[in-house]
Parts: C-alpha cells; sequence; structure tokens
C-alpha cells in the first residue's frame, strides 16, 4: 500500500498530465501537505481513515489559523479545501479509498468585499516611474510593471509567458490562464513600446538562445511568480506608496480604471479572463463607493446647504 506521500506525488504527476500550469501545482502539492502533516501530527497513517468528521475538524482548525495576526482569508481557506478536494477525487479514481469524504464539505462563502489596494492614477505614475528603463534590470521591470497594469493579468500568467506568446505586429498577447483556457488580450500602444525595447536592448542579455520565457531572471531563467510579486512590492516601496502595491493589486486597478473610463462590463470581464460575469460585477461597487464619496462631499443636501424654509 502506498504512503500518503507516495499518492501526493502521483497526483503531482497528474496535474501535470491534465496540463494544469506548472506555477499552481506547487500550490496544490503545498496545500495537500498541509493535510497530510495535520493527519500524521494526530495519528491517522491511512487516507482510507479519513472520513467526512476528519474534514470537519480540519476545515475547523483552517478556519481558527491566523497569518500575521488576522484570520486566514475566506478565499484561502477555500483553496485549501479546494486542493483537498481534487486529491481525493483522484484517490477515488484510483481506487485508494473507497469513497471522497469531501463530497459533502461546505466550503466558506466567499465574503463580497471590494477588492484592496486599489492605486490611484497617481499612484500608479509613481510605481512605473520608480523602474527605470535606461539600464538592462529597469527596462525588463518596467515592462513587467506596464505589462500587469495595462493588461491586468495575473501574476502567474505573466510568469508562465513565452516570446512566442507576443505578437507585438497585432498588438495582441496570448495568455493561458486558469484551467489552461487560453485568451487574447490588446496590447496598448504605451506597453508595446517598451516590451519592443525589452525584447531588443535588455532580454538578449538576459537569456540563454534556447530560453522560451519572455521575463527573465538575473540568472537566466524563468522569473516564479513569488519573485515577481517581491519586485513589484519593492518598487511600491521605492514610490513611496504607503498602500500595499503588489501584481494582484494592479490587476484589481486595471479593471477599476477600465470602469471609470466607460469600459463595457463583458469587456472587462474577457481582458481579465474572468469565467464569471459576476466576479467582474464587483468592480462596479468600486465605482458606486467613488460616486458615494463625491455625493457626500459635492451635494448640497450633504453639505447641509438647504435649509428647511425660505427666508
Amino acid at each position: 500500500m502506498l504512503s500518503p506521500e507516495a499518492w501526493l506525488s502521483r497526483f503531482a504527476q497528474q496535474l501535470k498530465l491534465q496540463k494544469f500550469s506548472e506555477l499552481s501545482i506547487p500550490d496544490y502539492v503545498r496545500n495537500v501537505r498541509r493535510f497530510l502533516e495535520y493527519l500524521k501530527a494526530r495519528g491517522i497513517d491511512r487516507l482510507t481513515e479519513v472520513d467526512r468528521t476528519v474534514l470537519a475538524d480540519y476545515q475547523l482548525e483552517v478556519s481558527l489559523e491566523r497569518f500575521r495576526g488576522n484570520p486566514l482569508r475566506s478565499s484561502t481557506q477555500r483553496k485549501r479545501l479546494t486542493c483537498l478536494r481534487q486529491f481525493f477525487r483522484y484517490l477515488l479514481q484510483q481506487s485508494a479509498v473507497l469513497q471522497d469524504p469531501t463530497s459533502d464539505l461546505e466550503f466558506p462563502r466567499l465574503l463580497d468585499q471590494l477588492p484592496r489596494d486599489v492605486l490611484t492614477k497617481r499612484e500608479v505614475g509613481r510605481l512605473l516611474s520608480a523602474a527605470d528603463p535606461e539600464n538592462l534590470l529597469g527596462l525588463r521591470d518596467r515592462s513587467m510593471l506596464e505589462l500587469l497594469y495595462s493588461t491586468g493579468i495575473r501574476v502567474s500568467e505573466l510568469a508562465a509567458l513565452n516570446v512566442q506568446n507576443l505578437d507585438l505586429r497585432n498588438a495582441e498577447l496570448r495568455v493561458r490562464g486558469k484551467g489552461s483556457k487560453e485568451r487574447i488580450v490588446p496590447l496598448g500602444e504605451v506597453v508595446r513600446e517598451y516590451l519592443s525595447r525589452y525584447l531588443s536592448a535588455s532580454r538578449p542579455y538576459l537569456a540563454s538562445a534556447d530560453q522560451p520565457s519572455l521575463f527573465i531572471s538575473l540568472r537566466g531563467k524563468r522569473f516564479h511568480y513569488t519573485n515577481i510579486s517581491f519586485l513589484v512590492r519593492s518598487y511600491g516601496r521605492k514610490a513611496g506608496i504607503r498602500k500595499r502595491v503588489s501584481p494582484h493589486g494592479l490587476r484589481h486597478t486595471c479593471a477599476t480604471h477600465l470602469l471609470q473610463g466607460r469600459a463595457d462590463i463583458r469587456h472587462i470581464q474577457r481582458i481579465l479572463g474572468h469565467a464569471s460575469i459576476a466576479t467582474t460585477q464587483r468592480y462596479t461597487r468600486v465605482e458606486i463607493a467613488d460616486l458615494k464619496k463625491v455625493l457626500k462631499r459635492c451635494h448640497p443636501r450633504e453639505r447641509h446647504q438647504i435649509e428647511a424654509h425660505d427666508d
């Protein structure tokens, strides 16, 4: 009988065969391994011993877990459980377990929160200007920042880009998103100019001839998405922005600024690669929140300029 770790190794191989992103597979492995460590700490050695009670206890422990003093976000909790569901479905297919203990699992409800850490246009300008395009690495970093803001692509999608995904002549970028779904994202004139400069003046000095990745680290390899996130945060600090600056924040910022510019919500959905329009519609709440501020600041009634009686 295979050990839980051996099944986890086979599960990772299956994810590769199913064309899961090479950048998302480590997340699945990491989240399943957390659960296996939980089982080991409670003396559970066999996956066949896992039932709904064990899963419910684990879900409770995840809900009580804290990160930097705060409870885990509901989206993080859901991710942990989603990885387990995928794992046990695989085990059931392989007849390693008799039943799927995650089948009736109730996932934590995603809170309908407004996107956080949306940058103003002035803050975006400061962030982009923090990367000096006149030197080798600065041009690379400026190109990445411009691409994240201009297209709103996910950091994992940016890390997975190859040179062949880029079509500068037609101003298009072919992106492989969640579930290996491909979409074409248009490129604006400014980001196209920076990418063209990067390809001619920076990338040749960083990449070997057989390296397919679009963005290259100083070691000549593909950027991992965690390193891109670190780079974006560092430029946020350099720009003196007090908000938390991240690739996901730039994705939110792109969507919000498109909406403020009166872009159609379904066009934004296609650009961001959202499977459901409901995911995109939360950005309309950002604009409503802005309108509320304008109303409070500018409307005579809110400024107590309306008298109850005429003189």
